[in-house]
């Protein structure tokens, strides 16, 4: 799967469908569409980190905030090992003006989330938007070191746009 990144081995044909036809939907920008297909996943597996993950990716696209992090607080709960709850939750955060509460979260990760690159880069977004442009070169130049790809992506991020002036 291209967008939605998860594993489908274990579950039913049922949610491996949804799965896949929620992660060709958000593909191409049909959200709520994603959504339908993943309402219709059975109960005993609407739990799974890739459902939950899936879900999650659907609710930032649709900018519902509030209820992003409140499902990343329960995955990161849940499902320790899935470094990408703690990443969701801090950008719905974000996305609702809590900054210093997205940096605490990100801040309060586990040693081994710290070493990536998107850990550093987020931390880079929320600086820059609360005006600590110096902190946030830093933790950018540390997310490029750690992964090159994310160099493209800052030039064009507007929470980072401050960095470019």
């Amino acid at each position: 799967m291209l967008y939605l990144n998860h594993q489908t081995e274990s579950h039913s044909q049922t949610t491996r469908r949804a799965l896949l036809a929620a992660d060709g939907y958000l593909y191409l920008d049909l959200a709520k569409l994603a959504l339908g297909e993943l309402d219709g996943i059975p109960e005993e597996e609407k739990g799974d980190a890739s459902v939950l993950l899936a879900r999650n990716r659907v609710l930032l696209h649709l900018g519902k905030w509030k209820d992003a992090e409140t499902l990343a607080a329960h995955g990161e709960e849940a499902h320790p090992q899935h470094e990408e709850f703690t990443v969701q939750r801090a950008f719905a955060l974000h996305k609702m003006k809590c900054g210093d509460r997205a940096m605490d979260v990100l801040l309060s990760a586990p040693e081994w989330i710290r070493r990536t690159g998107i850990l550093h880069y987020n931390l880079a977004c929320y600086e820059a938007q609360l005006g600590d442009l110096k902190t946030a070169k830093q933790c950018i130049n540390v997310a490029i070191q750690m992964n090159e790809a994310m160099r493209k992506n800052a030039k064009v991020d507007p929470d980072l746009q401050a960095l470019q002036n």
